[in-house]
């Protein structure tokens, strides 16, 4: 059953947010990113929590399929969609499109109301926005865990309100929040994604290979990208420097050609990110270091092409639709009355320059099976 906030506890609520916001305005230059020890592994959460293996694999094997329409005479469901989408990867509005149709294909009602910023830099105005959707009183919202203070607001709404918020491109619970967590986590586990490129790279690339590394931003998806890398190749491949960015494509540039120019033995750099992703590709084009691998993150269309054009050699592909898909699903378990899993996380598969342009564009139209339909 669908519940709405009472009118106290909203303003309650709302109130609790406009703190958090002074706090932000105030805090922000000191204020440290989590660390990995804070929140549960995937594998973690499941070795303490086996009951909810099987309702995790129930809700993979309907992602995978075909919807199955859902005989529902309720009123329209509300979802309220926050993201950090103001960046070159389209994982975000591919997330929206793959959502509604596959709503649309399970028969639910919905009203859906969406707002954008650019990722981890504008968390005040993220808080305006949380604040606008409370009014509206959504019984589903939608947003990202990446920083402390992103983590602040989420607790909040957790801890303070009926709505349930959906946690989207984070897999890994929070272990100070006990049982009062999210609705659910969905996402492409990042550490996951690390280690496949890790195996990758190790196999293509010989033994005390140097290489260097791209950042996001600091923060919790930057560190578990990143790290996670540093040390499922460490004593085999050597790390020559590493800078964090501001998560931009710019950002991306300056890191990679001060990599380059302090370091030019290097072999490849990795990158935490479509954006730094690009960026990195920029600068080998300005310095004619061809020669350095780069790899992509996350799969998207920019990435693909340049992968094509020979500019990127390896692009770890999420199966991307899937988590706007999860979403729909996770909320048809909820009006059904069924379990719904704590997380959800999707699949990733390596596409690289030695597979042909038919095998890129097979896997590409099986990530994208919602986002690339034409509109009608």
């Amino acid at each position: 059953m669908i519940k709405t906030l009472s009118v106290c506890r909203l303003a309650l609520v709302s109130l609790q947010l406009f703190i958090i916001l002074l706090l932000i305005m105030l805090l922000s230059p000191v204020v440290q990113a989590g660390k990995q020890a804070d929140y549960w592994t995937y594998d973690e959460y499941y070795r303490l929590h086996p009951e909810q293996q099987a309702v995790s694999g129930a809700l993979i094997d309907a992602v995978r399929k075909a919807a199955i329409p859902l005989r529902y005479d309720g009123r329209p469901v509300r979802v309220g969609i926050i993201y950090p989408s103001f960046q070159f990867s389209n994982y975000w509005p591919r997330s929206v499109k793959s959502f509604e149709l596959r709503m649309q294909e399970l028969n639910i009602p919905y009203e859906l109301r969406t707002r954008y910023t650019r990722p981890n830099t504008e968390v005040s105005m993220q808080v305006r926005q949380i604040e606008e959707m409370l009014a509206w009183q959504p019984d589903y919202l939608v947003y990202t865990l990446d920083s402390p203070r992103q983590r602040m607001v989420v607790e909040r709404l957790v801890r303070g309100s009926n709505i349930k918020v959906i946690l989207q491109n984070i897999t890994t619970p929070v272990k100070e929040w006990g049982k009062d967590q999210p609705f659910m986590y969905i996402g492409f586990d990042h550490a996951e994604g690390a280690r496949i490129l890790a195996r990758y790279l190790r196999k293509r690339l010989s033994a005390g290979t140097e290489y260097g590394v791209v950042f996001r931003s600091k923060g919790f998806i930057s560190d578990m990208r990143g790290l996670t890398y540093i040390h499922a190749v460490d004593g085999f491949h050597n790390l020559s420097a590493s800078y964090y960015t501001d998560s931009s494509r710019k950002g991306g540039y300056e890191a990679a050609h001060k990599i380059v120019k302090d370091n030019p033995q290097i072999s490849y750099i990795y990158a935490t990110s479509t954006d730094t992703a690009l960026g990195t590709v920029d600068a080998l084009a300005e310095l004619g270091r061809t020669d350095i691998i780069v790899n992509g993150w996350g799969g998207g269309a920019e990435e693909i092409a340049e992968l094509r054009k020979g500019n990127l050699q390896v692009v770890l592909m999420r199966m991307n639709d899937g988590n706007g898909v999860a979403m729909a699903e996770g909320i048809r378990r909820d009006l059904q009355g069924l379990p719904v899993p704590l997380i959800f996380s999707g699949d990733f598969i390596v596409l690289d320059d030695r597979m042909s342009a038919q095998q890129i564009s097979d896997l590409e139209a099986s990530a994208f099976r919602y986002s690339d339909r034409q509109q009608e």
